[in-house]
């Protein structure tokens, strides 16, 4: 189950370029274990998501094309719905792996024009559904949300 905030705050459009990193996107609820995009486990729980941006550095490099991602945190940890620090979203989300790494959930493509709901796979083989987030400028942001495949980092 996905639930999307009422309007993400933009600053002009609707695209990532314009929302604050650390900013509350949803929540979710697995139900059942889900293996993250790294092949680690989430247990089943609230999680909320927040817009993390890939640090620019050369542990990064090749990790993926794009470097948007929506990071996973145990709701019980999260209760803030301001944005947070990146720092601080890092932290919390190594809550929910338990490791020295965030729970990432990756974003591709940033920007996408199939309808909501459709599945598109990239050329990694990576399957994502094509969700829409309500924006404070009045149209969605549209986006790939990558559930179905693993990178090896």
């Amino acid at each position: 189950e996905l639930w999307w905030v009422k309007a993400l705050p933009v600053s002009k459009d609707a695209a990532w370029s314009g929302v604050r990193e650390g900013s509350l996107v949803g929540a979710v609820r697995l139900s059942a274990p889900y293996r993250d995009i790294r092949g680690r486990t989430l247990k089943p729980g609230v999680y909320t998501l927040r817009f993390g941006i890939q640090p620019a550095d050369g542990d990064h490099m090749g990790v993926s094309p794009f470097r948007e991602f929506l990071l996973l945190s145990p709701a019980a940890a999260d209760t803030d719905p301001e944005p947070v620090s990146h720092d601080q979203l890092v932290e919390l989300s190594k809550q929910a792996i338990g490791s020295s790494h965030p729970a990432p959930w990756s974003i591709d493509p940033p920007a996408a024009t199939e309808p909501p709901l459709s599945v598109r796979t990239n050329d990694a083989g990576h399957e994502a559904v094509v969700v829409e987030v309500p924006t404070s400028a009045g149209k969605p942001l549209r986006f790939g949300l990558i559930l179905v495949g693993k990178i090896e980092a």
